[in-house]
């Protein structure tokens, strides 16, 4: 697979291309759908276009917590066969294009035929619609994919993640929903107790529902089982921030400043304020065997 990363400006093309274009954060079924789609035709190369930064922190000047970065997407698209995936710089000026300008820029880009969905919109304000592009492109329209009459989309992932659902937001993803990011310095509380954790930078990685997860952990090339804490530590050490700290089982060595990749399994329970560190610790204890049990299969 080629990666692109560019501005609108300078991004050049010279093959015929099958398109798609969309934000895809969180590349889920509904997303895979679209993609195959795009690569079912034989006379072009397949082709995803995404924004970076996500177009609506640019537009609103706040950061949106995402599902996939930049680096996910494109690991996830290479397994699925795609030909060229480009990174388009989401700019001020890049969204006050019109929409015939925009229609321009795609035929510049040796675009051939076009796959989205019913409701794309695209060029200022999304005054550009699916019918706008027929005008001057092949387009195939591809249906919402639902769940129980409900419509598949990240948004809707992110509220199972937000309610702790882990298994039917894996359903919908086609994986584990996973965070990665280096490991920083913490307060050291978790050694002192006897079980070291691992803190995560996780940046504007979307977090879900506080509280303590069964994980799967990979380090390099190697996976190991963990007991992960996402919260505020109520009991020692209170913080105003969310953490995420894991605890990682049969791993013996330095991770500072090592990005590790953490999957969230299972849900297992509330983050808890203890009045003594002992009840802590004897739950901790349950944690950890609970998830042994459910990963270890």
């Amino acid at each position: 697979m080629k990666t692109i990363h560019t501005t609108y400006e300078s991004i050049k093309n010279n093959e015929p291309i099958t398109l798609t274009i969309g934000n895809f954060d969180g590349l889920h079924i509904g997303h895979q759908n679209l993609i195959e789609k795009v690569k079912k035709f034989s006379d072009t190369k397949s082709a995803v276009m995404t924004f970076f930064p996500h177009p609506m922190s640019v537009i609103t000047n706040k950061e949106l917590p995402i599902l996939m970065d930049i680096s996910d997407k494109e690991r996830a698209l290479k397994m699925m066969h795609v030909d060229i995936f480009m990174v388009v710089e989401f700019t001020k000026a890049f969204s006050k294009l019109e929409k015939l300008e925009f229609i321009e820029w795609l035929k510049s880009l040796q675009v051939k035929r076009i796959v989205v969905g019913r409701d794309f919109k695209f060029g200022h304000k999304g005054s550009g619609s699916v019918d706008d592009l027929k005008q001057h492109f092949e387009v195939l329209v591809v249906e919402d994919l639902l769940y129980k009459d409900t419509r598949v989309s990240t948004t809707y992932i992110k509220l199972l993640l937000e309610q702790g659902d882990m298994k039917l937001a894996r359903k919908l993803l086609n994986k584990s929903y996973s965070i990665h990011g280096e490991v920083i310095h913490g307060d050291k509380v978790g050694k002192m107790i006897g079980y070291p954790t691992a803190n995560i930078d996780y940046k504007n990685h979307f977090l879900p529902k506080i509280g303590v997860y069964a994980v799967i952990v990979e380090i390099g090339d190697k996976t190991y089982l963990g007991c992960a804490n996402l919260g505020h530590n109520p009991t020692i050490n209170y913080s105003t921030t969310r953490r995420l700290e894991v605890f990682i089982m049969d791993y013996d060595g330095n991770l500072y400043e090592k990005e590790i990749t953490v999957s969230f399994e299972y849900y297992l329970r509330d983050e808890i304020k203890y009045d003594k560190v002992e009840a802590m610790l004897e739950q901790i204890k349950k944690d950890v065997e609970q998830t042994y049990n459910l990963l270890k299969k």
